[in-house]
């Protein structure tokens, strides 16, 4: 295993006969600090800083979600304030990871206070094909349209910007009624 690598017990379940046995195993590595508990059942092999100094430099919460996604082979999209948060709509980092899933909804707690939430969604919201696109819609929903400000509106044309209207004809269809007119309106003014 390379240093910086978030795993779970599922992981090493070759390496050991019995599931208690690998467990055992993490318990005692972790009380050693050979690895890191992240949250129940996840763990990371640190990767440290050794140029600078800085010491262990920790997975983003984005890596060990997308970790998740990969270990239960599941669609993941950002959404919510994280979304905005990506997107460059707030500066505001959220202490809850909002992501919307083909796979089952569950929380993770992660031990220093932040979560990491699945919610289970329809598989129309994850059928767009363009993932910027996507998680622009779904960050657009959560500000609500009496909501948005001019500087997100300009935020949206900026980004909408590097994705031609042609490539987003199959995904108009599936946006909420407002937000297919508003980012056809950004477009328009983009032509001006």
């Amino acid at each position: 295993m390379e240093p910086g690598q978030v795993f779970f017990p599922s992981d090493l379940a070759k390496v050991g006969t019995k599931t208690s046995h690998v467990l055992k195993v993490l318990e005692r590595a972790t009380k050693t600090g050979i690895i890191l508990r992240l949250a129940q059942g996840v763990y990371y092999y640190p990767k440290t800083d050794e140029k600078y100094g800085l010491g262990i430099i920790y997975p983003s919460y984005e890596e060990v979600a997308e970790r998740i996604a990969e270990r239960d082979k599941v669609t993941i999209v950002p959404t919510g304030a994280y979304a905005q948060n990506k997107l460059g709509f707030s500066t505001q980092v959220p202490m809850n990871l909002v992501y919307l899933t083909d796979g089952a909804s569950k929380t993770i707690k992660m031990l220093n206070g932040y979560t990491i939430k699945f919610v289970h969604t329809t598989q129309k919201n994850l059928a767009y094909q363009n993932r910027l696109l996507q998680m622009l819609v779904f960050a657009l929903k959560d500000i609500g349209k009496e909501n948005i400000t001019d500087e997100q509106t300009q935020r949206t044309s900026e980004l909408l910007q590097n994705i031609p209207l042609e490539q987003i004809k199959d995904d108009l269809g599936l946006m909420p009624a407002w937000i297919k007119d508003f980012i056809l309106e950004q477009y328009e003014q983009q032509v001006f």
